[in-house]
């Protein structure tokens, strides 16, 4: 068998046959053209995919393919337009190159969305000799794409965070499904965090797979409580365990300034530069930051309580029974009868006016830990990209990148499914 017989073989481009392989230097890089030749008499109407035998005009195109050993790869072929009967005058379909688009072949354009999961798009527009805005366009349609075609149906726990974006009081919502066929993964991002932001997140969903909602994990911020319960009729809220330890140690951290402004010059020296010991878990402070801890709390009763209350807060979390938990949030609240903590009394009274929300947690115990890991790599991905001039660029990154079985990397899954 001829070597040209044999390339067009390993080309494996249906309807084209190989003719002719040059080899040049292009902007000190070798190159490899390999010229290819229509071997069918009907054309596909990228309109009505249609067979059209109708020649309309021609013209010579050059796309850019994987990579021969060391040499860029370059298809050099005749692109018709066809004269459709139904669509008039259109440009004929290709398995291998978009109608629209960079100039790239469908395997290409593969390659280069898949290694964007684990290298910048500089890096990858350096590797594969493309300029980085055509790397961004090849990987922002190939994740649309995905988003658009993703899968909704099973989904009962949806979750709700925000997150602050670039400067100013910015926040987007993150909307996250916590339980389903596909284990935990992000859904979408909304700009703004109002009721009316959320109707686009709604819409987008269903109105029937948003009746399916059993459960909702969200903060006590009331635009989420109103949007969740006017759309999902038989949702459950559940509040955040996170955002209230958060409201528990900010009190804990008034205690520590009340404290420090009424000590003396030498207690002083043992309060300032404390803060981060105080609000950390027992459980993870060592060596000399341990010492450090206990001769704080030793030299001031007021904050040895009001560390021991946030210690054992936790604890509310661990029972099945709304019962229990109720039991167990009263006796701590007893606690706080003498103690002469303004903060935390104000922690108490927010945490009333929420207790049905937290209790929630007895009846289902939802993995709470997805929400917090979402925002941390969306501050990851933001921080690394020196941020996003394309919003929805970003969005689509923060989605794949907080999804498992999107950011899954498989470069080579067009060519073994």
């Amino acid at each position: 068998m001829p070597v040209i017989d044999y390339l067009t073989d390993f080309l494996g481009i249906q309807g084209f046959s190989v003719v002719k392989v040059e080899k040049m230097i292009k902007k000190e890089r070798s190159v490899i053209v390999v010229s290819l030749v229509h071997n069918r008499s009907s054309f596909l109407c990228s309109g009505c995919h249609q067979k059209v035998t109708t020649v309309y005009d021609s013209h010579w195109l050059e796309v850019q393919h994987l990579t021969f050993w060391q040499h860029l790869t370059f298809l050099r072929f005749r692109r018709y337009r066809v004269n459709c009967p139904r669509c008039g005058i259109r440009t004929e379909e290709l398995s291998f190159v978009k109608v629209r688009g960079p100039r790239v072949t469908t395997h290409l354009a593969h390659l280069v969305s898949e290694l964007c999961k684990v290298m910048t798009n500089k890096a990858v527009a350096t590797f594969q000799f493309l300029h980085r805005h055509t790397v961004k366009d090849i990987d922002k349609v190939a994740m649309k794409k995905v988003q658009e075609n993703r899968p909704l149906e099973g989904i009962t726990v949806l979750g709700a965070d925000e997150i602050s974006v670039g400067k100013g009081q910015t926040y987007w919502t993150m909307i996250s499904s916590l339980e389903g066929p596909r284990g935990p993964e992000m859904l979408a991002i909304v700009e703004g965090r109002k009721e009316r932001s959320l109707l686009r997140f709604w819409k987008w969903f269903g109105k029937e797979r948003a009746r399916g909602i059993t459960y909702a994990v969200m903060d006590m911020w009331k635009p989420y409580y109103n949007s969740f319960k006017a759309h999902c009729p038989s949702v459950q809220i559940v509040y955040d365990k996170f955002h209230v330890i958060q409201w528990l140690l900010n009190a804990l951290n008034d205690v520590r300034k009340i404290e420090l402004r009424k000590a003396s010059f030498r207690f002083k020296g043992l309060l300032t530069g404390k803060k981060f010991i105080l609000l950390s878990r027992h459980a993870h402070i060592r060596g000399k930051a341990r010492v450090a801890l206990n001769l704080l709390l030793s030299a001031n009763r007021r904050l040895l309580k009001a560390y021991l209350l946030k210690e054992s807060f936790d604890h509310l979390w661990s029972y099945s029974s709304r019962t229990w938990a109720r039991k167990f949030f009263a006796g701590w609240k007893e606690q706080l009868k003498w103690s002469r903590l303004p903060p935390y009394k104000k922690f108490v009274q927010m945490v009333e006016d929420h207790l049905d929300g937290i209790l929630s947690y007895c009846d289902k115990k939802i993995s709470l830990g997805f929400i917090e890991a979402t925002n941390l790599k969306a501050r990851n991905v933001i921080r690394q990209a020196y941020g996003y001039r394309d919003k929805e660029y970003m969005k689509l990154k923060v989605i794949q990148v907080c999804t498992p079985w999107m950011r899954r990397f498989q470069p080579w899954e067009l060519y073994y499914p």
